[in-house]
C-alpha cells in the first residue's frame, strides 16, 4: 500500500531542481504574459520586453524564451486565478528578487509607451500576492520608468 501511495504522489526526494526552475520561469513568464494581455492589444514591443526579461532572468536562448511564452499563454488560459503563479515565487525568491519581478512587470506594461489601468491593477494585485509592499511597488515602478526612458 505504501508503494502505491508513493507512486501516486511521486517520491518528493527524487525530484530534481530542473522542474522547479522550469515551474518558476513558467510562473514568472505567465505573469508577464498576463500583463501583456490586459489591454487587449498584443503589442510586439511588450512581447520583446518579455523575451528580454526572461532571457536575462533565466539564462534562456531566444528559442527557449519563445517556447516558454507559448507555454505561459497556455497556462494562463487554463488558470483560475493568479495564486498558481504567485505562490511559487514566494517560496523561490527573496523579497528583493520579488521586487525585481514587479519592476520587470512594469517594464512589460511600459514597453508599448503607455500603462493601461488594467495592467497597473494586475501588477498591484501580483505585488500584494507576493508580499511586495506598496512603497516597494512604487519604487519598482519609478525604477522601471527610469529604465524605459533610456
Amino acid at each position: 500500500m505504501l508503494k502505491t501511495l508513493k507512486k501516486m504522489w511521486g517520491n518528493p526526494t527524487s525530484a530534481s531542481s530542473k522542474p522547479k526552475k522550469h515551474n518558476i520561469s513558467l510562473a514568472v513568464t505567465a505573469l508577464m504574459v498576463q500583463v501583456m494581455q490586459q489591454d487587449d492589444h498584443l503589442d510586439d514591443t511588450e512581447h520583446q520586453a518579455i523575451i528580454q526579461a526572461i532571457q536575462e532572468r533565466f539564462n534562456l536562448s531566444k528559442e527557449d524564451a519563445e517556447l516558454r511564452i507559448k507555454q505561459a499563454i497556455q497556462s494562463s488560459l487554463k488558470a483560475n486565478d493568479l495564486q498558481q503563479f504567485t505562490a511559487p515565487l514566494i517560496k523561490a525568491y527573496s523579497e528583493q528578487e520579488r521586487i525585481d519581478i514587479i519592476r520587470q512587470l512594469w517594464l512589460v506594461a511600459m514597453a508599448d509607451g503607455e500603462i493601461d489601468t488594467y495592467e497597473e491593477a494586475l501588477i498591484r494585485k501580483v505585488a500584494e500576492l507576493i508580499g511586495v509592499h506598496h512603497h516597494q511597488f512604487i519604487d519598482a515602478k519609478i525604477k522601471a520608468k527610469s529604465e524605459a526612458s533610456r
